[in-house]
């Protein structure tokens, strides 16, 4: 990696911006790559609040009934252990590229339980059931040694981070009664064959993200130190380095014509806490301003973003009970991003089966 190029902070703002498929007008190609990462849920939807700001569609399935156990997408304990959607067909993919490695912090003995368990899972979730029935039951088919005791739940059961890395080997997906988390067997789809799922998911990160470092890599799918390194060796020549304001990335030399071509971000779009846009990158380049940043990324509860033209303007909540989404702007805004904000929170609501809410601009 001998050459080094400067890349313009605003070219990096649009590449993410188009790569993200933000602005509400996108088709169903340009989600490809971002679905195999996976689009997080969170206890308000499964994923729908964030992909309602990129498509009303996946392909012929309005977003509302796009995420179920059947597909076409399905949710799934994925990156970090957290509920992500992705394509049905690609459960493979998800499985392969994410298993843990014994040179992981969590070692050898983390993948033998996450072995023992998938196995005690993949043969009980065969009809649908709630996640508390299968947890029983598995604690009660596991070696003693692999079951704890909790406090909170006040019960024995399986350590939750094995529980769901061995859902995500068993392609255990998830679904809700109501409140109740519902666990199905994997969904009868013929899966699309990958060779290096590794390697995959890290050229699938750099091609939706653009430049980043190792640490931010690790940081967003929590990776063993040795097995981002592989990953990272296996690309070799292919990286070059970049700089980004003030910090040095590696990217693919092949991205750098597309980074130079991308036009400028343009569009508003309402953001989940959790949403790709926000977790993939390096949050002091994409919230420069200290105070602002520790609005934005809060340890607990944290709010949603407003995006206007790639930037963060501004920081939302949504209360489905009241309705309404109150928004907190950082700077004034026009009146043409106001209307299509208060369009995108309608967006939002709708994929969720709600009202349109009242939108509070604070």
């Amino acid at each position: 990696m001998a050459r080094a190029t400067t890349i313009d902070r605003d070219a990096w703002l649009g590449y993410r911006w188009a790569r993200h498929g933000l602005g509400g007008d996108a088709v169903n190609g340009d989600l490809d790559d971002l679905l195999v990462l996976g689009v997080q849920g969170n206890r308000q939807s499964r994923g729908e609040h964030a992909l309602s700001q990129r498509v009303e569609h996946v392909r012929d399935t309005a977003v509302a009934d796009a995420i179920t156990p059947e597909g076409p997408l399905v949710c799934l304990w994925s990156v970090r252990g957290a509920p992500h959607a992705h394509r049905a067909e690609q459960l493979d993919l998800v499985r392969d590229a994410l298993e843990p490695s014994a040179s992981d912090d969590g070692g050898p003995e983390f993948v033998r339980a996450v072995d023992d368990v998938a196995e005690a899972l993949a043969g009980i979730v065969t009809p649908g059931m709630s996640k508390g029935e299968a947890s029983r039951r598995v604690s009660d088919s596991v070696a003693p040694s692999l079951v704890t005791w909790c406090a909170r739940c006040r019960a024995r059961h399986v350590d939750d981070e094995v529980f769901r890395a061995a859902g995500r080997r068993a392609q255990i997906v998830l679904g809700s009664e109501g409140r109740t988390t519902t666990l199905s067997p994997k969904p009868i789809v013929t899966q699309e064959s990958v060779e290096s799922p590794r390697e995959r998911l890290l050229a699938t990160f750099f091609r939706v993200n653009g430049p980043l470092t190792r640490t931010i890599y690790r940081e967003w799918n929590h990776a063993g130190v040795h097995s981002v390194g592989r990953s990272w060796e296996d690309l070799g020549d292919e990286l070059v380095r970049v700089q980004v304001g003030s910090a040095r990335y590696d990217l693919p030399g092949s991205l750098l014509p597309l980074m130079d071509a991308a036009p400028s971000a343009r569009g508003v779009a309402l953001v989940p806490s959790n949403d790709p846009y926000l977790r993939q990158t390096d949050r002091a380049l994409l919230v420069p301003e200290a105070g602002r940043r520790k609005k934005v990324f809060t340890a607990l509860s944290g709010p949603g973003a407003l995006l206007v033209d790639g930037e963060i303007a501004g920081i939302w909540r949504y209360r489905r009970s009241a309705a309404e989404v109150t928004i907190e702007l950082f700077d004034p805004v026009h009146a043409a991003q106001k209307t299509a904000a208060e369009a995108r929170a309608a967006a939002m609501a709708s994929s969720t089966g709600d009202d349109s809410p009242t939108v509070i601009w604070s």
